[in-house]
């Protein structure tokens, strides 16, 4: 997303995680893997024109709202609720194995509590990879998006590039989605906001945004 905010490049700093996936992924030697990264971060006493610090822990969940993925806000500062038609989970963004886990997470709460996708939306999943998909029917994931009144997809482009089930077709049509990018247009006419798998996973269920929250409930429909 660097090209969002002007720059030409971004560049993040391998780390163990980085080592763990080409071991897993790429079938490489973890030596191997360490060698390959080794260096791949900025030089001791290195200067920069501006240094920002964020403190993950006191970022409450944000969505972007229509028009531009710059256009940040809390959700908790959403002046009215804002009611839902399609949420859409999926993309090479949002359509991972660790983002699978988190539309499993809320699902699975929403279905303990005997809550389901709202009436009033659709709520599309689509897998990013068959490896994906694979892992995904191993964790017994499928049967709970379907139980809980999910649609999955199979694994290709979609609605962030405006096809296929998640695309909006009227403009008053509001959508909730995991995917990278918002512009007008771009995944059809509809105002779309942008959020993490557990907030269009929680805003699903609810019928409007909302940020999840773990059992007892999660908030009114």
């Amino acid at each position: 997303m660097a090209a969002e905010i002007g720059g030409f490049t971004g560049i993040v700093a391998p780390d163990e995680k980085v080592v763990e996936f080409l071991v897993e992924r790429r079938n490489m030697a973890r030596a191997e893997a360490e060698r390959l990264i080794a260096g791949l971060e900025s030089d001791a006493g290195a200067s920069y024109a501006r240094v920002i610090e964020l403190d993950a822990a006191e970022i409450t969940p944000m969505v972007a709202t229509p028009g531009d993925p710059g256009n940040g806000k809390y959700v908790r500062e959403l002046s009215t609720p804002v009611p839902i038609e399609i949420a859409y989970g999926g993309t090479c963004t949002a359509g991972k194995n660790e983002d699978m886990d988190m539309y499993a997470a809320v699902l699975a709460d929403a279905l303990k509590q005997g809550r389901r996708v709202s009436k009033n939306v659709q709520f599309w999943i689509q897998f990013g990879s068959q490896e994906t998909r694979e892992y995904s029917r191993r964790r017994g994931y499928i049967d709970i998006f379907e139980r809980a009144g999910a649609h999955l997809i199979e694994p290709s482009c979609g609605a962030c590039i405006n096809a296929g089930p998640g695309v909006s077709t009227r403009p008053d049509q509001v959508v909730i989605s995991a995917q990278n990018r918002n512009f007008p247009g771009r995944s059809g006419p509809g105002q779309m906001y942008l959020a993490s798998p557990l907030t269009v996973a929680a805003s699903a269920v609810a019928g409007y945004i909302v940020e999840y929250e773990p059992s007892p409930e999660l908030m009114p429909v």
